[in-house]
């Protein structure tokens, strides 16, 4: 038996034991179902634990069932009750037993509760799931607070199509942007280096910022900005009053990179793709690679995550970065079906989609899609798509 199973037996079989002992606590409360309603208005307990406790005792893992269930000292006071509501005082103290049990592995074996969630994680792929999406939900709780604003959406759009005047160049055609963007303090300025406005069309470069009107695609106001200069960049500021929680604004940038990339490696670079680093905490990101003309035909793409805090933005063909990888337990998808494109938080997607197939001269139905998508990602990271392209032929 390997060092960690040995490590997963003691939890195991107390959450065993857990399972069964409070199944029978609460099947027992007299002229109650099993129903969360029911035992909540008996006990005169929270529905909501109640609710998380049944659910968890359901669990097939018992591994499961120790990090999804109620703490102690709240499985404490619904036994107590149970038992004052006609539960047998043996299957009661039973029960108490096994929480105390269950109280002296967290403090004694892991420190907190949030260590032993942690460090049982990788138990199974529904545990390590859940405990993720819930850590990536703190983190974007505690950053948005930090930062000051939160956004719906992070949706990167990007299309390769053919450049006309090289036969191995790509044009890259992109919409990016947020979506429900939401200012959440009046005391911290939120500050993008994005998009640059008209009255700067002396100073840009490439990328080109395409001065098309785009606003036709949001779904929310265009977010106010106050643009200034500094240290030689364009910095967008996005300070509106604080409102309630429908005050909600959208902000894209459509940028155009003619011969912006290539079919092959070059340079001893032989990665393509995109990057995106989301500059505010969001609760959902899209990350599509649109790709025409028979480009990257037979390559699949990589994900790379990264964290980017130690060192700032990772190349990720400098293997001094591979230290920052973090794992993913997200895979990229590729679209079959072109309904598929739909981003259920963002409505008009598809038709910005058809726009730039329009723009490009590219039939919709001819395209091929790679879709990233990410629940709370987490603020700070770097996520690419990665095409590794061939040596050129000769």
């Amino acid at each position: 038996m390997t060092d960690t199973n040995s490590q997963l037996d003691e939890p195991s079989s107390l959450g065993r034991q857990l399972q069964s002992a409070l199944e029978r606590v609460l099947s027992n409360i007299d002229g109650c179902s099993m129903r969360p309603t029911d035992i909540a208005r008996k006990l005169d307990v929270s529905r909501v634990m109640v609710s998380r406790l049944i659910n968890a005792i359901k669990k097939p893992d018992p591994i499961e069932t120790l990090t999804r269930i109620p703490g102690p000292e709240t499985l404490r006071s619904i036994i107590r009750a149970a038992a004052i509501a006609g539960v047998s005082k043996a299957d009661a103290e039973i029960a108490l037993r096994l929480v105390d049990s269950f109280d002296v592995l967290i403090r004694d074996q892991y420190g907190t509760r949030t260590a032993m969630n942690a460090a049982l994680s990788g138990a199974n792929e529904q545990t390590l799931e859940k405990f993720e999406q819930s850590s990536r939900y703190q983190v974007f709780k505690g950053m948005s607070q930090i930062v000051g604003a939160q956004s719906s959406l992070w949706v990167t759009c990007m299309m390769m199509t053919q450049n006309a005047e090289n036969e191995s160049g790509i044009d890259i055609s992109t919409i990016h942007g947020t979506s429900g963007l939401r200012r959440l303090r009046p005391d911290t300025p939120i500050r993008f280096v994005y998009g640059i406005p008209p009255e700067y069309t002396d100073r840009r470069q490439s990328p080109q910022r395409k001065d098309f009107d785009i606003t036709s695609f949001m779904v929310h106001e265009p977010a106010p900005l106050d643009v200034e200069e500094e240290n030689g960049q364009i910095i967008n500021n996005f300070n509106p009053a604080i409102g309630g929680k429908d005050a909600l604004y959208d902000m894209f940038s459509e940028v155009y990179i003619p011969n912006g990339s290539n079919r092959f490696a070059a340079n001893g670079r032989s990665m393509r793709g995109t990057t995106v680093v989301p500059d505010i905490p969001v609760v959902s990101l899209v990350s599509d690679v649109v790709l025409c003309d028979g480009i990257f035909e037979g390559i699949e793409p990589q994900l790379f995550v990264y964290n980017t805090m130690p060192r700032g933005g990772a190349d990720i063909e400098d293997p001094k970065r591979d230290i920052d990888r973090v794992p993913a337990s997200e895979e990229l998808i590729k679209l079959h079906n072109l309904s598929e494109l739909e981003v259920s938080e963002f409505p008009k997607y598809v038709d910005m989609v058809r726009y730039l197939c329009e723009k490009n001269r590219r039939p919709f139905d001819s395209i091929r899609v790679y879709r990233l998508r990410v629940q709370y990602p987490v603020f700070g990271f770097q996520y690419t798509i990665a095409f590794k392209v061939p040596q050129p032929s000769g």
